[in-house]
């Protein structure tokens, strides 16, 4: 088990613990088509009655799993992304079950990953900024600190809205990293288009939001089936009220609202689609079975990017099928890299090192931005060849519940990366294509500690280049930016 990261923005999945459900998790198929668990008890039976057929007998447990299979509401259907859960009830173990699908696959000859459930938790924080109302970030000089250096202090007037950006939301002057992504020019290009646009939609699977922060109220999808804005698999209700504040914070730098005279600005005018996997720093265990269904309810509501700021402890086959089978219908996800200072060549991080098998998802670690040297990978952040995109993560201005923040970590970068990903969906690319447009268009590799070649950081403008089919052109940058990001 590694060691607990490092920044507060980011939670770590950890292995079963006591408390934890215990649901059994896995994926089944056969001759290459998903397979539904509640067929195989006759199929084995099937099995059982061919003359001269050598079948191994079943066992107590095999029967118990065989009456779990039969029981109603047992078992969870997650279709989208070709996974099914069985429920803690269940009187078989989850071993039981597994070893009863590894005798279907010497008799039927299917192919399946079975797991057990895990339990995320949250970590502390090195560095955290309490919430702030708007007019409290005035013209004034205010320290900054960054994960790895001495604090340092910079001329921060948060009063005005940012000409560059073409902005008037007051934060809007100190968010840099807008101005470093090139967001501005994106949005006026996306806004100078002929063309019909497609509903942008971002699911956040993370911690709920402020349902009511007037920076976020406007962003919200609604399901048209009864108005909410996503769901709370922690309760299995729509109240997707945030009690920690990490998806507050993740929600504001994708998609707070533009051009509103309060607060912040979004990275990307698109809906966000809440979907809350966890409630509060660790005393409910959630386990990574929610994770699962929202993704699966993501991609059958029509969202075409997903992000996600969190860590497995370990590798997941379901998890990862799961993922997979979701970039089959076009749904992108994202994930943050995870804020260890790791090499993840050496030390794999989950789900951002899944990125090596699914080429349409996207790994984000955090670049940090120095005047006299430009853009780098933050010190803290992991990386590794599973990471393929970054995106600015130190000082970032947000929501949070009922204000504002300033916040670090890859947690931050990700949803920077899946809005520009969702916008690029409303101009009509889709899956592959949404992560190709942000592949080509990043910056040259940026310099890290572990020499890992080609990880750019995100370009907005050029990605929406590419979605209009426009030459792209070299980076400008307004250095330096109206904040100091060293």
């Amino acid at each position: 088990m590694r060691s607990a990261f490092l920044s507060w923005f980011i939670f770590t999945v950890i292995a079963y613990c006591e408390g934890a459900p215990r649901h059994t998790l896995f994926r089944i198929s056969h001759r290459g088509d998903p397979l539904d668990v509640r067929r195989l008890p006759a199929m084995m039976a099937q099995a059982t009655a061919v003359p001269g057929a050598r079948i191994p007998p079943l066992s107590k447990g095999d029967r118990e799993s065989e009456r779990c299979f039969a029981q109603g509401g047992m078992i969870i259907d997650l279709p989208a992304v070709g996974v099914q859960i069985v429920d803690s009830r269940c009187s078989a173990k989850y071993i039981e079950i597994c070893n009863y699908l590894s005798k279907a696959e010497e008799v039927l000859g299917i192919d399946f990953d079975c797991e057990l459930d895990y339990g995320m938790t949250f970590v502390p924080a090195i560095r955290r900024v309490p919430a702030r109302s708007p007019s409290t970030f005035a013209p004034t000089t205010r320290p900054f600190s960054t994960p790895g250096r001495k604090q340092s202090t910079t001329s921060a007037p948060c009063t005005d809205g940012s000409s560059i950006l073409g902005t008037n939301d007051p934060i809007s002057s100190c968010q840099s990293n807008l101005e470093q992504i090139q967001i501005g020019e994106a949005w006026r290009l996306v806004k100078s288009g002929t063309g019909k646009r497609k509903k942008a939609v971002l699911a956040l699977v993370d911690t709920g939001v402020d349902m009511t922060h007037p920076d976020l109220v406007n962003q919200f999808w609604r399901n048209p089936a009864d108005g909410s804005i996503g769901f709370n698999f922690v309760d299995n209700n729509t109240d997707v009220t945030d009690k920690y504040g990490h998806g507050t914070v993740i929600a504001g730098v994708a998609g707070a609202e533009r051009n509103n005279t309060i607060g912040i600005a979004g990275v990307a005018d698109v809906k966000l689609m809440i979907l809350k996997v966890a409630d509060h720093d660790g005393v409910d265990i959630p386990p990574l079975s929610d994770a699962l269904r929202a993704l699966n309810f993501a991609v059958t509501m029509g969202a075409s990017v997903s992000s996600h700021s969190y860590s497995l402890g370990h590798g997941s086959r379901v998890f990862e099928a799961a993922i997979a089978k979701a970039a089959e219908a076009g749904h992108v996800v994202v994930t943050s890299a995870g804020n260890e200072a790791a090499d993840l060549d050496k030390t794999p991080s989950y789900p951002c090192s899944c990125a090596r098998n699914i080429s349409s998802m996207l790994c984000v670690a955090a670049s940090t931005y120095d005047t006299s040297s430009g853009s780098a990978i933050a010190s803290w952040s992991n990386i590794g060849s599973a990471v393929n995109i970054a995106a600015p993560g130190v000082d970032i201005y947000s929501t949070s519940r009922g204000g504002y923040i300033v916040a670090s970590g890859t947690s931050v970068s990700a949803p920077q990366v899946g809005a520009v990903a969702a916008m690029l969906g409303s101009l009509g690319l889709e899956g592959q294509e949404i992560t190709d447009a942000i592949i080509k268009s990043r910056t040259a590799g940026l310099s890290n500690k572990f020499n890992v070649p080609d990880v750019g950081e995100l370009d907005a403008l050029n990605a929406v280049r590419i979605a209009l089919g426009l030459p792209t052109s070299p980076r400008r940058l307004s250095a330096p930016f109206s904040n100091n990001l060293k």
